[in-house]
């Protein structure tokens, strides 16, 4: 089985493991301190929990994913060689849509890329996790994804998403810490 812990953790790694996202947390979103995290803590994901569904043989956890970062209006040197058009361009709210999207597209990806690899050939493959669990593990495709502004009292943007994890649940009663009755 797989526990709530161990699928915080994946994204715990996840989110380390990416070379552009600068921050990680887990929790409800109200607990979170925006004000006191600096510049250079974004983007951030965050996972919050939200519902879980024990059933006979599976149990279901819904997490609700934030690839949060803040709208940068700084400009920026043009990769383009083009001479008609300004070597600087700014980056701006559809560009800090289009990168924190791009992000979060990873995070899943690599969420589901690792769990196909896992369940593949468990001998073959070594997850970053370094957890056998994550081959129990099933994301509920498609996933829908909503873009937020200002949702917070500054100027942060990204996008949210809830991501629906099946796992296995034995309802075994034999494993339970309880007292067999007499």
């Amino acid at each position: 089985m797989v526990t709530f812990r161990q699928l915080v953790n994946i994204f715990d790694v996840i989110a380390n493991e990416h070379k552009e996202i600068h921050g990680f947390h887990s929790g409800f979103m109200d607990e979170v301190d925006i004000q006191k995290l600096g510049l250079d803590n974004y983007p951030i994901l965050h996972v919050e929990p939200s519902t879980a569904t024990i059933d006979t043989g599976t149990l279901t956890y819904n997490f609700n994913l934030y690839l949060i970062t803040m709208i940068n209006e700084q400009m920026q040197k043009s990769r383009t060689t083009n001479t008609t058009q300004s070597p600087f361009l700014r980056m701006g709210r559809t560009d800090t849509f289009s990168n924190s999207l791009l992000i979060l597209q990873d995070v899943i990806s690599d969420f589901k890329q690792n769990l196909h690899l896992q369940s593949a050939d468990p001998e073959k493959y070594t997850s970053w996790t370094g957890q056998k669990q994550a081959s129990e593990v099933i994301l509920q495709l498609p996933i829908t994804t909503e873009p937020f502004t200002a949702r917070f009292d500054n100027e942060l943007t990204g996008w949210s998403t809830t991501l629906t994890l099946l796992t296995n649940n034995t309802n075994d009663r034999c494993i339970a810490p309880m007292d067999n009755p007499s």
